[in-house]
Parts: C-alpha cells; sequence; structure tokens
C-alpha cells in the first residue's frame, strides 16, 4: 500500500484507476474514430463471445477462491 493525498490506497483502488485509464482511452478513441481505433475495433471479438469470456473466466476465478478457501478450512480444522 502507498499513501496517497488522501491516505492510503489499496489493490481494488489500483486496480479500478488502471481500468478507468484504459477505458477512457479507448473510448475518447473510439469517440474520435482514428484509423488506428477503427482497426482495433474491427479485431475485437463479436459481443457474445466477449460475454461467453467474461463468464468463463469468472467462473475459473470463483472456483480457483472456493478451492484455496476449503483447502485453508481443513487445515484449520486439522490443527484444532
Amino acid at each position: 500500500m502507498s499513501v496517497g493525498r488522501g491516505g492510503p490506497s489499496c489493490a481494488t483502488c489500483y486496480r479500478l484507476r488502471w481500468f478507468l485509464t484504459i477505458a477512457g482511452a479507448l473510448i475518447t478513441g473510439l469517440y474520435l474514430q482514428p484509423s488506428w481505433a477503427m482497426g482495433v475495433a474491427r479485431l475485437m471479438p463479436s459481443p457474445l463471445v466477449i460475454g461467453y469470456m467474461i463468464c468463463g473466466v469468472a467462473a475459473l476465478v470463483f472456483a480457483g477462491r472456493m478451492r484455496h478457501h476449503l483447502r485453508h478450512r481443513r487445515q484449520e480444522r486439522a490443527v484444532v
């Protein structure tokens, strides 16, 4: 954690800042419609594929966290 003007910053704040920075640049680029932004937009998969990818990644993250939680809980029971 680092200390900024408003106090310490957490990891979630850093992730949110990066997301907003990248999203803002992409939205601005698409609004101004330069040739590079239009080329990138053509390379993007369809919204349905993006939706499937988001669900798949979220399911994998959830499964990993659940596995970690269950292992940690099993270890606590073994110690007690």
